[in-house]
């Protein structure tokens, strides 16, 4: 196994611990929400997007997408922690360099993404 795919193996299991947490109602994430103050709303907007990052993770073809937005909903994660609710913010740092690295190994597949095809011209 590589590297790269036992990243993307601890990712899908972290992010599906935290996006189920989320939409089954842990009492913490509640707590985390309601300290934030947009009510509960977008604790299910965040974890189903860690859900789907998660699943996604696994999609060939998609890799790239699955570490860019995994990336994007921990920065905002971490912002709202920063700004809000203050530590423990570690385990955020950690998924912030692992997306990050997904993100970063399959940027070729994202620059492809980017590019107009035939079709579309």
């Amino acid at each position: 196994m590589s590297k790269i795919t036992a990243l993307r193996a601890a990712l899908a299991v972290a992010f599906l611990y935290f996006g189920l947490r989320k939409l089954t109602g842990y009492s913490s994430d509640i707590a985390i929400y309601e300290a934030i103050g947009f009510g509960q709303f977008p604790r299910y907007v965040t974890g189903s997007i860690e859900v789907l990052g998660a699943a996604l993770l696994w999609r060939r073809g998609l890799e790239g997408v699955a570490g860019l937005v995994l990336l994007a909903t921990v920065m905002i994660g971490l912002a709202v922690l920063l700004i809000w609710v203050g530590p423990p913010y570690w385990h955020m740092l950690v998924l912030i360099a692992g997306t990050g690295t997904i993100a970063c190994h399959h940027r070729a597949q994202l620059w492809r993404l980017t590019q107009p095809t035939s079709r579309n011209m």
